[in-house]
């Protein structure tokens, strides 16, 4: 996508990720690190086990497939060097805090008067912008600021983490997503602009849309690992396996209850069922639930049955019958076992690279597979200062020419991505938040759904007014806000009729069906590009469409389950806790935007369609790239840590007055520590910041009383990362987010008005279109139907009685 496009990266381990997609997107990235090295070479685990700059296993992670050069932005000859650079470049990656760079005059105005078709992206803990624009910040702070932390965790313990650095992961994927949109403006207008990305924003995706409890009135969501609760009841989700656990998907919702009459009759096979419980409609037992139509005793009737069961039986036996039998469950792996695997060996899902240090490396592969333009992974991560003489050898780069947009999509009204027409067929999360990333900024898509098989996300909270209704769903209207709602049934041959007719007025399609299933509707690409030559189709399932674990089924908490987060986000002695929701959905919603963007880059070039196929499980190992490479460079088997972190102690979340109330601090130096000692009144402990437990304690005595904000208060102004862990109604009440704008009040067909949450994107010569209305199943059929296919109302009225619009 980005071939002869220039990157300059001055990011840090705030946002590596963004400049490294870019680089397997084609693009030359120049990463630019100070004298000695940037921060991220002292991010752990190292290569032996022992810190060492040109060993840390983070910046080979991250700042794989870059060159990397040296320039010390302090001294006026080095900026100015910078800014020769910035002239001739595409884009620019930084991560500063906010107001750095342009106290130095390599701010975005400064570098747009150079270059006005620069893209200019700025990574940082809050944005640009608003109160918290200047906090200091860590991966532990800032999944904390954006709800995420809290909801990770057991109920009786304090909220834990996912050991490998998460939150400027998603922030630099969102970064990454940004720049694509950016580049698509340029084309049209031939103008640069500056993508601002908070990880703030963006880690608030993994609440999974519980930041909408408070105005939806919702009861706000709590942390509990291993289950769900419905009616007061706590369902049980997680069950120990004969070698291990195994994670149970949510069989209980009116999506997926037939999940767990196939579980039953596989139990069966070897002992009696009740009566009652091979009779009940599993679909509604959730509902039932909350009526009072069931209660406890009910489910442990089940529960019991099943923990007797997987007890029996080993993972490797577990993960074979659930791809099999197409069950809702998944053996919690770790990384170690997962590398192991038929799976990744078969998908080439581990590619090997060459090092100077090591020779050659296993890392994650390529995050989706475009067969008609590749991902690029070869190159290893730069030695300091290795290519430093490079960039003045070279030729003059010039940047392209962009602009050279279609005609439809050329006179830049709209959006980035006016023009751009999508047929929608993802459902649940991954894949409609992608498509809703591409219609704020202009795409038209038409999601269809169906009335006689609700999308998950009908059915699950945060709901108006605390109401199990399938229209008063947020996480749904947050999903597919800005697109056309068509509602289709692709069982009958008029409804697949449609659908083809679509495929054809369409440049992308998009399916996130089991693998199989999209064909068993006469909708596979080989029917949809008979229709369209020129059709993308993406395919997003779990584990991709080919390798033994293809018929795999599930959503993103049975991926995290088999690809090692649920060990990584746990403490030691107890059950692997993982961090909260359908985690990796949220990671493959950000590569999903990004391998439709690449895919519809290529086809403006050649003419080209092609099918993608995107394993959301082989994406979600680069947000784990420093612990996957411990394992294959090192051997390391991972272990549960808890908080701790490589180099920053204390380094952990402390209580704080009130009920589950608690705050995250990170502690980097020595200077740091000499603070919190200041604020703590005992400059005595100066000197004892290597003595870890107490330190911790003496730390959590001290905030105990306190109010969780205060805390933050008293140690941000003393410059110490430090964040209260926000639950879901303090995220709405949040002042920064509000300062955002992150929450947008909508129109809703039935309850006068919704809530929804806010494009994570700003882009400054680009504003996210802001939704007028919440997404309401088969509201614009006609607009649809007839405004796009031509079709008569005649014949809409006809279908719709007919059931083809249900």
């Amino acid at each position: 996508m980005l071939q002869a496009r220039r990157v300059l990266d001055l990011s840090d381990e705030k946002g590596l990720l963004c400049g490294q997609i870019m680089a397997d997107l084609g693009a030359d990235v120049l990463q630019i690190e100070p004298p000695g090295g940037s921060s991220a070479r002292a991010q752990g685990p190292w290569r032996g086990g022992q810190p060492d700059p040109e060993g840390s296993l983070f910046w080979w992670a991250y700042a794989r497939g870059k060159r990397g050069a040296v320039l010390d932005i302090a001294s006026e000859g080095d900026r100015e060097r910078l800014r020769q650079l910035a002239r001739e470049a595409d884009f620019f990656v930084e991560s500063e805090r906010p107001g750095r760079l342009a106290s130095l005059g390599l701010g975005y105005e400064d570098l747009a008067a150079l270059n006005p078709g620069l893209i200019y992206v700025s990574i940082s803990p809050f944005g640009q912008t608003g109160p918290k624009a200047g906090h200091a910040s860590t991966d532990l702070t800032a999944m904390a600021s954006g709800g995420a932390l809290f909801l990770s965790g057991e109920r009786d313990t304090r909220p834990v983490r996912v050991q490998s650095p998460q939150a400027y992961a998603h922030a630099g994927a969102d970064a990454a997503v940004g720049a694509l949109i950016a580049h698509f403006a340029r084309k049209q207008t031939g103008r640069g602009q500056h993508v601002d990305v908070s990880a703030q924003q963006s880690v608030t995706l993994a609440t999974m849309f519980r930041s909408l409890d408070a105005p939806l009135q919702e009861a706000p969501a709590r942390r509990i690992s291993g289950g769900a609760v419905a009616g007061g009841v706590l369902l049980r989700t997680r069950y120990e396996a004969a070698d291990g656990w195994v994670t149970l998907g949510p069989v209980f919702l009116p999506s997926t209850g037939h999940f767990m009459t196939r579980l039953l009759a596989w139990i069966g096979e070897t002992q009696e069922i009740p009566t009652t419980l091979r009779d009940e409609e599993w679909g509604q037992f959730a509902l039932r639930l909350i009526r009072g139509e069931r209660g406890e005793e009910d489910w442990l009737r089940v529960e019991t049955l099943m923990a007797a069961f997987f007890r029996q039986h080993p993972k490797a036996l577990l993960m074979c019958e659930a791809v099999k039998r197409k069950l809702l469950l998944a053996p919690v792996m770790g990384l170690d076992e997962l590398l192991q695997s038929d799976q990744l060996a078969e998908r080439g899902a581990a590619v090997e690279i060459l090092t100077s240090e090591q020779g050659t490396i296993r890392v994650p592969g390529p995050f989706a597979r475009l067969p008609a333009s590749p991902l690029r992974i070869g190159r290893p991560a730069p030695r300091l200062d290795e290519h430093g003489a490079e960039p003045w050898a070279e030729p003059r780069h010039e940047p392209l020419d962009e602009s050279r947009a279609p005609a439809s999509r050329a006179n830049g009204k709209g959006g980035p991505l006016a023009g751009i027409k999508i047929l929608d067929l993802f459902w649940v999360l991954a894949g409609p938040c992608s498509t809703r990333l591409l219609a704020d900024y202009g795409a038209t898509v038409v999601r269809v759904e169906s009335t006689n098989r609700l999308d998950t996300l009908r059915v699950i909270p945060p709901y108006q007014f605390n109401n199990p209704h399938p229209d008063g769903a947020g996480a749904f209207h947050t999903a597919n806000a800005n697109k056309l709602s068509l509602t289709l049934n692709l069982g009958s041959e008029e409804g697949r009729e449609l659908a083809l007719e679509l495929a054809a007025w369409a440049d992308v399609a998009t399916e996130s069906f089991s693998p199989g299933v999209i064909e068993s509707y006469g909708l596979g690409w080989e029917a949809l590009r008979e229709r369209n030559p020129g059709l993308i189709l993406i395919s997003s399932s779990l584990m991709g469409q080919t390798g033994p674990w293809r018929d795999f089924t599930g959503f993103g908490n049975l991926a995290a389950s088999v690809t090692g987060f649920q060990q990584l986000a746990s403490f030691p002695g107890r059950p692997p806790s993982g961090p909260y929701g359908a985690y990796t959905d949220f990671i493959a919603a950000r590569y999903n935007a990004v391998a439709i963007l690449a895919a519809l880059e290529h086809r403006e070039r050649t003419g080209e369609g092609q099918h993608v196929d995107m394993a959301q499980g082989e994406a979600a190992l680069h947000f784990l790239a420093p612990t996957f490479l411990d394992v294959t460079v090192n051997g390391t088997v991972p272990e549960p840590r808890a908080n701790d972190d490589w180099i920053c102690h204390p380094h952990d979340v402390f209580p704080c007055a009130g009920k589950d109330r608690w705050v995250a601090i990170a502690v980097r130096n020595d200077e740091e520590w000499r603070h919190v000692c200041q604020a703590l009144g005992h400059p005595e402990w100066e000197g004892r910041r290597g003595e870890r437990a107490a330190a911790a304690q003496a730390l959590g005595s001290w905030t105990a009383p306190l109010e969780m904000e205060e805390v933050e208060a008293r140690l941000q102004a003393r410059g110490v990362p430090a964040a209260a862990v926000l639950d879901t109604p303090a995220l709405f009440e949040d002042p920064h987010l509000q300062a955002r704008g992150h929450f947008q009040e909508v129109a809703h067909d039935l309850y006068q008005t919704s809530w929804v949450e806010s494009s994570r994107l700003r882009l400054s010569d680009a504003p996210a279109r802001v939704p007028s209305r919440a997404c309401h199943a088969g509201a614009d059929n006609r607009a649809v139907l007839e405004g796009l296919l031509g079709h008569s109302a005649e014949q809409i009225a006809a279908w719709a009685e007919r059931g083809v619009l249900s």
